[in-house]
């Protein structure tokens, strides 16, 4: 007030003319039902991911207490998100509404409009509940997982019926569903009955358009990290755009999204990291070598049988002299066999999926952004440690429990090496199944069977295996373990696949070709991740155990070391002279105290060495951390050490460009020089 008058722009009371405005704008939206309702549906979408997003902090403060202030932030960066995956998602609803009224009005028309507005309600409803236990297994909001899940219905929709009882999860769903539905049908109904008034078709939907033109600067500000703690990006983004984000960008690519440097400088770098006592890199010197190096063995080669078990989320929070703190013994015979073997208690998986233990474990190749290269056009002909050992006469072959079409994996086997790829179809006695296959004790009964026909054939054998039973819904045939399957428990299904493999070991023993066989024993991953860093580190911790009493002493090593290090290392253990492109390393070789990991997490690449973690994030940042041996979290870092964040860019950016230009699959060796395999 000034002298007693309204300032300009007040009504005489005081009052913003603003109001008027709003009254209009009330009675603009009375008048257009459709828009009005469709508004209404945005508010509905908005809520409903809001509660989610709830529900999701509550049960991160339950099991990590302390998200603190920023968690007002997540929420606040959240709600943008929502809203503007609420428009991008209901534009074509609202363009049905505006482009086909005629249509909605008759009764048939009318009738569908309500039953898909039901059905869009429960689906939203279902998805909170499928986000939520989807977090509760991997800490995470939906992702690449998720997407290769729904490639494959057969298993996952198994798996879902096997885990959950769809009985008592159905009924909630559908109620909450008509809860939300009830108090909005005769909004809809008038929605649908209104005549167009004039010009209203264009104005919408040109609004409609501009709506959706600004959810794209928004979606992609939700694409980038905000937050030094991993949980409260995952919290902050909206759960159907990371699923929609993971299908679109499988194939990831690493120029112009993560830092780089000149090719000419990363080569030497990676060529330094890979350098043992016992390699020399094969000429030429040049790019076009690559990674190539002979590697001398001890004079004195093995050839000895290898049967390699790749073992479903057994990480070593299950090994009970590792890091196992639940108060129960869940792996009595593994640790009994590596008392006498050889097992290393410092290696981490490359991922947080089979298809990347896959990866690591049989070709030595680390993550790049995005899917693992089982599952990329262009894995043909990688080279891998099947490959390598077809080189020194032996046989391959691999054995799944489950279907081998599942991710791809049965054609990257057939494709870098192995002679044969046997599934669960052809696995004799399978006496007890889940969704995702044979019961291990099947899988190892098959094994044995096949080995016994293989071994007489005068040369030595490579069996790869793959288990099902340690994975969700945790079902295995009763009467093994003195632990109820009826509980479906993850410890359960754990101290079941240690049973199952110590029983494999005892029956081998009475077969002839045992005693000059090395058994290799590790976790394709951690049975989940945890933790605050972009890249949780501790979690990917996985047991490495190479058995054979006749020619390997016992012995505990505590060296870093990577899933990528297996073939180096069993080819080191064998004594052979080999070539390799291999990023891995010989563990028996890395000094006390040495050792480094690489590994990826939702399009993040971490690379780890004497304590220090840099991380690579899409948008050309990194992140430092520091690292501690066992399974303590990582600590923030006040800055990004130089030296380990070089090696980082050094090694996934090499590795990017090796894989699309086919340096690893061939090498064009000079006519002087020593040729791969020679």
């Amino acid at each position: 007030m000034v002298g007693g008058r309204p300032l300009p722009g007040l009504g005489s009371e005081g009052r913003p003319a603003a109001r008027g405005l709003n009254r209009s704008m009330i009675a603009y939206l009375r008048a257009r039902p459709r828009l009005r309702f469709w508004l209404l549906c945005l508010a509905t979408f908005v809520a409903v991911q809001s509660l989610t997003r709830l529900t999701l902090i509550a049960w991160g403060l339950s099991s990590a207490p302390g998200f603190g202030a920023e968690t007002l932030r997540a929420l606040a960066l959240g709600l943008v998100n929502d809203a503007a995956m609420g428009v991008l998602l209901g534009a074509p609803f609202l363009a049905g509404m505006y482009l086909v009224p005629g249509l909605l009005r008759r009764p048939v028309g009318k009738a569908a409009g309500h039953l898909v507005f039901f059905a869009l309600l429960a689906l939203l409803v279902f998805n909170l509940v499928a986000e939520t236990i989807f977090w509760n297994e991997f800490d995470s909001r939906y992702n690449s997982i998720a997407v290769n899940y729904l490639i494959f219905p057969r298993e996952v929709v198994g798996n879902i019926r096997q885990s959950f009882d769809l009985g008592l999860l159905l009924p909630p769903i559908l109620a909450a569903a008509a809860a939300l539905y009830w108090p909005l049908r005769r909004r809809l109904s008038a929605a649908l009955a209104a005549p167009l008034a004039g010009g209203e078709r264009l104005r919408a939907l040109g609004a409609g358009l501009a709506a959706v033109a600004l959810t794209v600067p928004a979606l992609a500000i939700e694409s980038s990290q905000h937050f030094a703690n991993r949980e409260l990006d995952e919290i902050a983004a909206n759960g159907l755009h990371s699923l929609f984000r993971a299908a679109l960008t499988n194939d990831q690519r690493y120029d112009g999204l993560y830092l780089a440097m000149p090719e000419g400088e990363a080569l030497p770098i990676v060529r330094a990291l890979v350098a043992q006592d016992n390699t020399r890199p094969l000429a030429p010197a040049g790019p076009e070598a690559g990674l190539w190096r002979r590697v001398s063995g001890s004079g004195s080669p093995k050839r000895l049988n290898v049967v390699l078990v790749i073992e479903e989320s057994f990480g070593s929070t299950y090994v009970d002299s590792l890091d196992n703190t639940r108060g129960e013994a869940i792996s009595p015979r593994l640790d009994r066999l590596a008392r006498e073997g050889l097992l290393f208690t410092n290696v981490h998986a490359t991922g947080n999926r089979t298809v990347r233990g896959l990866e690591a474990i049989l070709t030595s190749f680390p993550p790049i952004p995005g899917v693992a290269t089982v599952r990329r056009a262009g894995a043909d002909g990688m080279n891998s440690l099947p490959t390598a050992l077809k080189r020194l006469g032996y046989e391959t072959a691999f054995l799944y429990g489950g279907r081998a079409v599942f991710d791809n994996m049965g054609w990257f086997w057939s494709h870098i090496g192995f002679d044969h790829v046997w599934d669960q179809g052809d696995i004799a006695e399978d006496g007890f199944t889940t969704a995702w296959g044979v019961a291990d004790e099947y899988l190892f009964g098959e094994a044995l069977r096949r080995l016994d026909q293989h071994a007489g054939a005068g040369r030595p054998f490579f069996l790869g295996l793959l288990t099902v039973s340690n994975h969700r819904p945790y079902l295995y045939p009763d009467g093994r373990i003195d632990k109820p399957a009826a509980r479906r428990r993850k410890e359960n299904a754990a101290t079941y696949a240690d049973w199952a493999f110590g029983d494999f070991i005892e029956r081998a023993r009475g077969h002839a070709w045992f005693k000059d066989t090395v058994f290799v024993f590790i976790g394709d991953h951690g049975p989940r991740v945890y933790g605050a860093a972009i890249v949780p580190v501790p979690s990917y911790r996985v047991p490495l155990l190479f058995y054979s009493p006749a020619h390997l002493p016992a012995r505990r090593i505590g060296v870093l070391g990577s899933s990528l290090d297996v073939a180096p290392t069993l080819l080191g253990l064998l004594g052979v002279d080999y070539d390799s492109p291999f990023f891995g390393v010989d563990l028996m070789r890395v000094p006390e105290g040495g050792g480094r990991v690489v590994m990826e997490h939702n399009y993040a690449i971490a690379y780890a060495e004497g304590g220090k973690v840099a991380a690579l994030v899409p948008g050309l940042e990194a992140r430092g951390y520091l690292m501690e041996p066992g399974p303590r979290e990582l600590r923030p870092a006040p800055g990004v050490d130089r030296e380990t964040l070089t090696k980082a860019i050094a090694l996934a950016q090499t590795a990017h460009h090796m894989f699309y230009a086919g340096a690893y699959h061939r090498w064009a060796a000079p006519a002087a020089g020593p040729t791969p395999g020679s």
